[in-house]
């Protein structure tokens, strides 16, 4: 079968004035204004956790665009479903009373027996601006919003950290009930270079392919980061890249991981989960890559920033090396580069590798099985990504 005829420049060019006007028409409807009336409906007894997301610039220039993102839940005591419940996963992981009594094993079943709370209303708070997001918490307990800042604002509130720029939020309540106590949103200019990682067996170690091992690495063992990795990444940042952090782990463990980041000093970056409740039987197959929109989540990343480049890092466990394919056939101008850690084993053969990345040129995407073999590569310098957007032009 004959391959589709690619797009001329004119027909690209076309097509992001058209994106480009679209963004700006979207932009102006949902453009929220500051409501010093606003609050959220929340009791003492809820907490919200918040999670580290990014700002792109506003289609017009004339601010930037928050992404805000977190979840309402409430603590409930012990009950027989949450027992039942913690003994069929004791027994899948062949877990001890002992183990099961850790402060590690309470702290990671934690945000699985939590009551989410949804139909809530969320206000936040920006500098000394309030905001009333759009929508409720869903039944999972989780908001989302967008929220916009003019340029003379965010100047105003805006942190520098390195080279990068924050904007930090809080919860507009009755109650200090967030943790954090203030949202980390990262600002990510229009132009340069970003990574799209994914955690579990490409930062650390989870043996996703294992069942029980993997449950036991989740809930048992203190998390461990694939030597070499924290390194490499450090040294990407200082480059000047921006991460996000694309994953099939669960949303009620984003609080330890986000610890471990901390603690081993990996890029602070977006975080992209999944959603499962415990009760769901979805709660066994809790990082199968195929039972949420990892694929989506890539792409609104490679949307929503059309005009940057990007290095996509996974692993061989699941199906990284086939989402990173299709991404890097449907948008070949942003997806620079795709790193594969090979882990052995059934799924690593040269067939469907070649397979995951058909009509993607070699020297795009690489397998690897320690960082040191991709320790030399280099985050795009602007004068490196000019010649390949020019070896793109060229090529279509």
């Amino acid at each position: 079968m004959a391959n589709p005829p690619l797009k001329t420049d004119n027909e690209s060019v076309k097509g992001k004035m058209l994106l480009s006007f679209l963004d700006l028409e979207a932009h102006r409807r949902q453009r929220m204004f500051p409501d010093e009336t606003a609050l959220s409906n929340l009791k003492d007894n809820e907490r919200v956790v918040l999670y580290p997301s990014y700002a792109y610039p506003a289609p017009d220039q004339s601010g930037w665009i928050l992404q805000v993102h977190g979840s309402v839940f409430e603590a409930v005591p012990e009950n027989l479903p949450r027992k039942i419940m913690i003994r069929v996963l004791a027994r899948l992981m062949g877990a001890t009373q002992e183990q099961l009594e850790t402060s590690v094993f309470k702290q990671r079943i934690l945000g699985f027996t939590v009551y989410q709370h949804g139909g809530k209303e969320i206000a936040v708070k920006i500098g000394d601006k309030i905001y009333q997001l759009r929508g409720k918490t869903k039944k999972n307990g989780q908001f989302r919003g967008t929220v916009f800042i003019p340029n003379e604002d965010v100047d105003t509130i805006a942190m520098t950290v390195g080279a990068t720029r924050h904007v930090r939020y809080a919860i507009h309540s009755k109650f200090d009930v967030a943790t954090p106590l203030e949202g980390l949103v990262k600002l990510i200019d229009r132009d340069g270079v970003s990574v799209i990682s994914d955690i579990d067996d490409t930062v650390k170690h989870t043996q996703v392919h294992t069942r029980k091992d993997m449950l036991a690495n989740t809930f048992l063992h203190e998390f461990a980061t694939v030597p070499g990795m924290v390194e490499l990444y450090q040294k990407w940042q200082q480059q000047g890249a921006s991460f996000h952090y694309v994953t099939s782990s669960p949303w009620q463990l984003f609080e330890p991981l986000s610890e471990l980041f901390r603690d081993q000093g990996l890029p602070d970056g977006s975080f992209h989960m999944k959603s499962v409740r415990f009760r769901d039987p979805t709660v066994l197959q809790l990082f199968i890559a195929r039972r949420w929109g990892k694929r989506k989540a890539i792409k609104q990343l490679l949307r929503t920033f059309p005009d940057r480049k990007f290095v996509m890092v996974g692993d061989s466990g699941e199906k990284d090396p086939e989402t990173y394919g299709v991404m890097a056939r449907k948008f070949p101008e942003q997806v620079v580069k795709i790193f594969i850690r090979d882990l052995g084993g059934k799924k690593s053969t040269d067939h469907r590798f070649a397979k995951a990345f058909r009509r993607v040129p070699e020297e795009k995407w690489q397998r690897f099985t320690c960082p040191s073999e991709i320790s030399d590569y280099d985050m795009p310098a602007p004068a490196q990504l000019s010649r390949v957007e020019a070896n793109g032009d060229t090529k279509s």
